[in-house]
Formats: structure tokens, sequence, C-alpha cells
């Protein structure tokens, strides 16, 4: 028995995951260089494509590249840098690339008018095409699985708070050509991160969990009333059509743990998500049913997972001596949650 945990705690010291057959058994780099900090991993309806963003070209921008690794190739051509209001120009921010369902034109977010919103373009190249122009930050904007809508967060109707978000729904043509984006959340947790079950009939998010009714300790010998800023993110889904927030992750009372960047699996039984524990972020693997959750990779430094257009890889960010950014692929596996035998009783 010894020996048997000795061996489990070495393969997640090595990063290489669970030891079971359930779990992945391949990790390997798709980008993987000291120089450029790519990341944002998004891959296409296809499979064909990977999109992502990356500093290779000199500034922020979205590229392309072919999902098994090479032919790459810069798809966005924003400003270096951006004009902010009461404030001297700075380097323009591009991130979070999405697919439209016909794979045919990507949705990112750019600073390039000063404030973060939402603009399209087609991968086959042209010009970027506003589709929000709101106050605050527009941010991680994603298709329905049938084309029709974008579900993005955004911080407009309190757009001086850090935790003033709330996730909203356009149609696919957006809210400049189109009718005002419609509010999906009613929230003091800042919603953000959406994205879509396959069905279409879900949207899993990243949220604040606190209690207003709990006091807990800020630091320094103080103490305070449980709010956004003193509580962590947690993984939710919540019915298209509206209705209750229902918490996946986070259900154990105590966890100290903080979950970020969830990705639905396409047969909608599994979601991965980022957790950051002690400062370090690994990649875990939710079953939606019974909220249990595994972790993948153990190595202390992946975030940001996305699941290939099969449901068979999940691509995702590891960070390298704290500030370079590569992406890696996690494959040959399937999202069951492993049998773990039973401890054997002490003789």
């Amino acid at each position: 028995m010894i020996l048997s945990r000795l061996v489990s705690l070495l393969i997640l010291a090595l990063g290489v995951g669970w030891a079971s057959p359930g779990f992945a058994t391949k990790f390997m780099p798709l980008l993987a260089d000291t120089t450029y900090r790519d990341t944002d991993p998004s891959p296409s309806p296809d499979g064909k494509w990977l999109a992502f963003q990356s500093n290779r070209g000199g500034s922020s921008q979205i590229w392309i590249m072919l999902a098994q690794g090479g032919q790459l190739r810069q798809v966005t051509a924003e400003p270096e840098s951006s004009q902010v209001p009461g404030s001297q120009r700075i380097p323009t921010r591009v991130m979070t690339p999405n697919w439209a369902p016909d794979g045919k034109s990507i949705l990112f977010i750019s600073t390039r008018a000063g404030q973060y919103n939402i603009y399209s373009i087609p991968i086959e190249g042209g010009e970027a095409k506003p589709l929000s122009n709101a106050a605050g930050s527009q941010r991680f904007a994603v298709y329905s699985p049938d084309g029709s809508k974008i579900c993005f967060p955004s911080s407009r109707l309190q757009p001086n708070s850090l935790y003033g978000f709330n996730l909203y729904l356009m149609d696919a043509k957006g809210e400049i050509a189109g009718p005002p984006a419609r509010r999906l959340t009613f929230s003091e947790a800042s919603p953000g991160h959406p994205v879509w079950s396959y069905d279409g009939k879900w949207i899993a998010y990243v949220a604040k969990d606190f209690d207003t009714t709990k006091t807990v300790s800020v630091g320094g010998g103080m103490q305070a009333k449980q709010s956004a800023m003193f509580s962590q993110f947690r993984v939710f889904k919540m019915a298209v059509g509206g209705g209750p927030e229902v918490k996946l992750t986070g259900v154990k009372a105590g966890d100290p743990s903080e979950d970020t960047w969830p990705s639905w699996s396409p047969n909608g039984k599994q979601i991965a998500f980022g957790r950051n524990t002690g400062g370090k972020q690994s990649i875990w693997v939710l079953d939606v049913t019974t909220k249990r959750a595994f972790m993948l990779t153990g190595d202390g430094n992946c975030m940001k997972p996305t699941f290939s257009y099969d449901g068979n890889a999940i691509y995702y960010t590891k960070l390298i001596n704290g500030k370079d950014e590569d992406i890696w692929v996690a494959s040959d596996f399937t999202t069951v949650a492993p049998t773990r035998p039973r401890a054997s009783a002490k003789k």
C-alpha cells in the first residue's frame, strides 16, 4: 500500500494526471518556445484548426494553426496601441478567440477603441467588425451552438466596478447592427466566461461564491461580511431561458481553491476547468451529474482548458518559468471518472 501511494504521488508530481485508463496518457506541446506568449486556445468546429492569442508578430493578435501543429497564420491586425480616455496610449489587448459554428469567422475581444469590446473577423481575412460598443468591459464572447446568439459578460451597468459583471445575450449580428443585448443574470457575484452546452440548453460560467450572512477573515486580524471581494470563483450552470444558478464546483465546505475557465465536453457530461490551489494551477474534469471532479494535470502550471471538437482531447495553456505561456494538448483519454479501489482494511 505504501509503494502504491508513493507511485501515485510521483505521477502527480510529474504532471501525468491520474493513473487510470480513463484519463489522459499523452501531454504534448503544440507551441513551446521561450520567445512568444501563446495562449487562449480555441479549436475550430471541424477540428482542423486551433485559434489562439499570441504576441509572436510583435503585438497581441489572434492567430490560427493546424490543430496537429504547424502552418501558423495571423488573422487579426489590431493596432499596436489604443487611446484610453484620460490616459496616454497603451498597448492594445487582443484575446479569447471563439469560432462561429460554421467555422468561417472568429469572435475576439479587443481594446482597439479603449474599452474591451467584441469583434468578429473572417478567418480568410478581411476587416474586423465591431459587435458591441458599450461602457465598461465586454469579455469572453461565445456563439450559441446554432449560431443565432452570442453570450458574453459585461460590466456596462457598473463600468468602474471590478466585480460589476453580468451575463448578456445578443443576436449573432451584434448589438450595433441589431437590438441591444438582453441581460441574462442578475447577480452580484460577477459571473463570467460563459460556455454553452452542445445541446444549447445550458450555459456554464464562473461566478463568485459567497454568503453575505457569513463573517470571514480578510487579513491583518480583521473580519468582514463575505462579499465578492472576499470569496472564490466557482463553476455554475444556468438554463438558457433563465432560472436558478446551480453550483457545480466548490460544493465541499471550506475548499480554499478557486475555479476558472470552464469548457463543456461535446457529450454534455463533463466540464473541464482550471483550478488554482495555493498559487498552483491545474486542469480538472468535472462530472456534471455527480459533481465529482478529478485532476488531469498535476504540475501546478496549467490553465485555460478547452475540449476538442470531438471531446477526445483538451487543449490548454502551460506557464513556463512564471512568464512564458505555451499551448499543450492532453489526448488519448475519455473523460470517464476512474474507478478508485476502496482502501483495504488495516490488518
